[in-house]
């Protein structure tokens, strides 16, 4: 009896030993880039989008693979230089929080071994698909005001409070901490609290180069850089450091941040075999976490070994060629990333006056644009003068300013960089920034190649650009908005097929909408504007293969950020639609999007594995466009539709029979058949003066036409004074003229009576001034409108 006790309690000791570590443990998050990504841009949504970067990079990355192919490469190892901002809470140095500059100098060695694939460390490997990045970190020997640092590259911080939450970190820490981006590369070792409290760290993704390096509000440069728990910051192989804690305590942490920082994705791509945009990257279904050597998924063994993947740091071992060349495309294309290049902080002391340099965001820029300028002059530079012709403000003395041209034509800049030992001569780049008088108006589109109407493949049936068996909730087009258009008045889709459950007398509609880019990864976000456009017309623009053309009921406001227009598809009726495409691999970019029955966003190139643009047109300007809408789409003969106008001060209505009044931004519509009603507006700068709307009629009635519009004549136009109207009919009977200005006040008017055929009036303007006039004649109810220019 005493025998089997004591093997039930060796038994339940051997069972607890088990379980009770597993209760204790938390889950490692091994890195939160993607998710601080996306809260950073919502915050900032001027730096667009992963897809905007992806679109920019990948152009780079065929040009620096054009270049490898005919034996041209990097002629140098690139260096960056680090600082370490070590943020502890009062500890001594070596203690806790506030760790030794030997684990500071550890962890700086095995990112070096790991990036230059070093023989004989743990960051070398004979996997044939690996490389040596060919990019090398310092630690900086010199502060922002070009003194010498007592512990290179390191740069200790009493904190607020013992740890941090990220939004702490991200809104406050950062921000008062960073050191200048473009001439070091910020880490930050902190201690993680809240929900973040298991998390080994996360990086900033590099910008786009069409972006500004330091938008106005400082987001992106204010918390560029990598943050890094201290309990994972430096190697056990290197020093005996008690904070460490295995198995991440090899230093790989920086190493997987660092990818991000220049560029890199997670190797599973962040999807159920999704893709890292690097080709020699097996795809995987998830994570890998241990060190699962020989795992398959997605059809491949999987590259556990990754540093972009989520396995330990005893197994990490591999950066691949494919990563290589998108951190490089990155080290050429990103701003901040690039200037580090040329950074002399980790050199010798100041010696000679700066060497003046800097680079813009943009050389050509819409009237009113904003340029962002960042200064790049070697030698520590500690002032700077700036003279920007044809900008505002005129000159400048901070380092990095932001200028708004307002003039078209090209201009000069002219900087002066100023240190200790002296001033530079000027740096003069002649007719550098030129500022556009076009473009304020225009419309954009990804769409070139070959239409094509791209269908499902079986078991599938339908389109894969509309309505399908797999009953897809939404297609979408991407648009960059790279000039910063601020509004949108319209669009223009192409379908390349249409069916109407009911037939051509349908009152089915498809919705057309706007999203803004804010949505998880830069999918659509918030519905900005829809609009219902009736199958009946897509239908006629289909069998007439033309575009359907959609004039939003308002000015669209985007604020200069990318955003999406496509369609939300409805099978409730089993109407069906298809947007024309371009054929696979005829776009480079990646902008067309669908939302699947789950509604999960993807992109074609994920969904479907293939690239291709919509055949969508957005209609886009820095100034207002005249808009249109209806109460209704669909009524009865005679039955009163409110049409509404939006955009300008004056309004004009046409056809202008059934109209309550062909002047103002409201009327209403007494249609006795199928109409389409034109709005025109005057009064201010517009991209587009007109906007037109169909109103269909259940059983039209015959309609007898304007019996003056045709014979009315009025001269001369535009006028110094006298106006005359001349109309020959045989129609007697009250006529009455009224002149109205661009807000729609009567300034002038004539009743009378006609009483022969032909009928010539003459009215005198001089007292009126000169302008934009409408004037309305009536002739026993029928109503004709006429746009005049007094000069």
């Amino acid at each position: 009896m005493i025998q089997l006790l004591l093997k039930i309690f060796i038994f339940s000791v051997f069972v607890l030993s088990l379980i009770c570590p597993v209760i204790g443990q938390h889950k490692i998050d091994r890195c939160a880039t993607m998710e601080m990504d996306s809260l950073l841009r919502k915050r900032y949504p001027k730096l667009g989008s992963l897809i905007d970067f992806e679109m920019e990079l990948q152009g780079k990355i065929k040009e620096i693979e054009l270049r490898q192919k005919s034996g041209r490469t990097t002629a140098s190892i690139l260096t960056i230089p680090v600082i370490v901002h070590i943020i502890h809470n009062g500890e001594a140095v070596g203690q806790g929080r506030n760790i030794s500059e030997a684990q500071v100098k550890a962890q700086l060695a095995v990112l070096n071994e790991d990036f230059r694939r070093k023989e004989g460390s743990r960051g070398f490997n004979t996997d044939s698909r690996g490389a040596d990045i060919e990019i090398e970190f310092c630690l900086a020997a010199f502060n922002p005001q070009g003194v010498a640092m007592a512990e290179k590259g390191i740069d200790r911080r009493q904190g607020s409070r013992a740890a941090f939450t990220k939004d702490q970190i991200d809104g406050e820490l950062k921000p008062l901490t960073v050191w200048d981006p473009n001439r070091y590369f910020n880490i930050w070792v902190v201690d993680f609290t809240g929900s973040s409290q298991d998390l080994l760290g996360y990086a900033q993704f590099p910008s786009k180069s069409g972006l500004g390096g330091m938008p106005e509000d400082g987001g992106p440069a204010s918390t560029d850089g990598v943050v890094i728990k201290y309990t994972s910051f430096g190697s056990a192989d290197k020093g005996s450091f008690p904070v460490m804690q295995a198995p991440y305590n090899l230093g790989r942490t920086l190493t997987h941040e660092t990818g991000h920082w220049l560029g890199l994705r997670h190797i599973w791509g962040d999807g159920n075999c999704a893709t890292d945009y690097v080709d020699d990257t097996p795809t995987q279904q998830s994570e890998s976490r241990g060190c699962q050597k020989g795992r398959v998924s997605c059809g491949t063994t999987n590259m556990v070994e990754n540093y972009m993947d989520y396995s330990d740091d005893l197994c990490m071992n591999i950066f691949t060629k494919g990563q290589k060349t998108r951190m490089l495309a990155v080290m050429e294309l990103s701003p901040r990333r690039r200037e580090l290049i040329s950074s002399s902080v980790c050199g010798n002391a100041v010696v000679e006056a700066p060497i003046p340099n800097f680079r813009v965001d943009k050389q050509q820029v819409l009237r009113g644009g904003k340029v962002t300028f960042t200064d790049l002059s070697a030698n520590l530079p500690t002032q700077w003068q700036w003279t920007f012709e044809g900008g505002n403000p005129s000159t400048s003395t901070t380092q990095n300013p932001v200028v708004t041209y307002d003039t078209p034509g090209k201009f000069n800049v002219t900087l002066v960089a100023t240190n200790s030992i002296g001033s530079s001569a000027p740096l003069v780049r002649t007719d550098y920034i030129e500022v556009l008088e076009a473009g304020l108006c225009n419309s954009i589109t990804n769409f070139k190649g070959t239409a094509t109407v791209l269908k499902e493949t079986s078991p599938a049936t339908g389109y894969i650009t509309g309505h399908n068996s797999r009953k897809d909730q939404a297609k979408a087009e991407y648009f960059g908005n790279n000039l910063g258009y601020e509004n949108i008045s319209g669009t223009s889709i192409r379908f390349g097929y249409a069916y109407a459950a009911d037939g051509s007398a349908t009152e089915s509609t498809v919705t057309v909408v706007v999203w803004n880019a804010r949505g998880l990864q830069s999918s659509p976000g918030q519905i900005l504007e829809q609009k219902e456009i009736p199958l009946r017309t897509i239908l006629q623009d289909v069998a007439q293969n033309r575009e359907t053309k959609i004039s939003f009921d308002r000015n669209v406001p985007v604020g200069g950020y990318p955003f999406f227009i496509g369609v939300v598809l409805n099978y409730d009726k089993k109407d069906s639609v298809a947007i024309v495409s371009n054929q696979n691999g005829q776009s480079s970019q990646i902008t067309a999007w669908e939302r699947n029955s789950q509604g999960v966003w993807q992109t074609y190139s994920i969904s479907r594995g293939i690239n291709v643009a919509h055949a969508i047109t957005a209609e886009v300007g820095m100034n207002s466009s005249v808009q249109v809408g209806a109460s209704t789409l669909f009524t009865d003969a005679g039955q009163p539709v409110t049409l509404n106008a939006r955009g300008a001060g004056l309004f004009t209505w046409t056809p202008a029979a059934t109209l309550s009044s062909s002047l103002g931004a409201q009327v209403i519509a007494y249609p006795t058949q199928t109409t389409t009603y034109t709005v025109t507006g005057t009064g201010v700068d517009l991209c587009n003066t007109e906007a037109s709307i169909t109103v269909f009629v259940r059983n039209p009635t015959a309609v007898e036409p304007n019996p003056i519009e045709r014979n009315l004549i009025v001269s001369p136009n535009p006028t110094e004074g006298q106006l005359q109207f001349a109309l020959s009919n045989s129609i007697r009977g009250n006529v009455e003229i009224s002149l109205y200005n661009f807000i729609g006040q009567k300034v002038a008017g004539v009743k009378e009576q006609k009483t022969t055929a032909e009928y010539v009036k003459t009215i005198d303007l001089g007292s009126v001034a000169a302008g934009i006039y409408i004037v309305e004649f009536q002739l026993n109810g029928w109503k004709v409108m006429r746009k005049i220019v007094k000069i």
